[in-house]
């Protein structure tokens, strides 16, 4: 539970590397550890999102006691594409039906990243109970599957 956590705060330490190394260090019990890790990670990537969430509310509210107007970037600029994408992948995650798929995706396949996603679901106010069923399974069947595909090959070398 402990690497899955670190890892949700410090990317070198890689979640899909604990789901490699399982198989070999806990040869009978690797599905266990790698749920426990799963966990831990899922617990990480909530507190982002929650951070994200309270960190929205408060900019909102802020913004709206100042009504400041800010000049938009130059269009066609680094700072507007990513605003522009920024957006975009925030509007997606609040339609109902296409949000989750794309939370799926990100901890399923890793992308679009998950830690993107997470603050993104976070800043539109996902609902918490879909991000973390969705964020748990997406998560689990993607280490789940790189350790079964390890357990295989050790299989096959003996």
């Amino acid at each position: 539970m402990l690497f899955g956590l670190l890892s949700a705060y410090f990317p070198p330490l890689n979640a899909e590397i604990y789901a490699l190394a399982a198989p070999v260090i806990f040869p009978e019990t690797w599905a266990l550890h790698v749920g426990v890790m799963t966990g831990g990670l899922v617990v990480g990537k909530l507190s982002h999102f929650l951070a994200a969430a309270k960190g929205a509310e408060m900019y909102a509210r802020r913004k709206d006691e100042k009504e400041e107007t800010k000049t938009p970037p130059p269009p066609g600029s680094l700072r507007e594409k990513l605003a522009r994408w920024s957006k975009a992948m925030i509007d997606v995650l609040d339609q109902p039906r296409l949000g989750p798929l794309v939370m799926l995706a990100s901890s399923g396949v890793g992308f679009p990243p998950l830690a993107v996603v997470t603050v993104a679901a976070g800043l539109k106010r996902t609902n918490v109970v879909v991000f973390l069923v969705v964020t748990t399974i997406g998560c689990l069947a993607r280490f789940l599957v790189t350790s079964w595909l390890v357990v295989q090959g050790i299989q096959i070398g003996h």
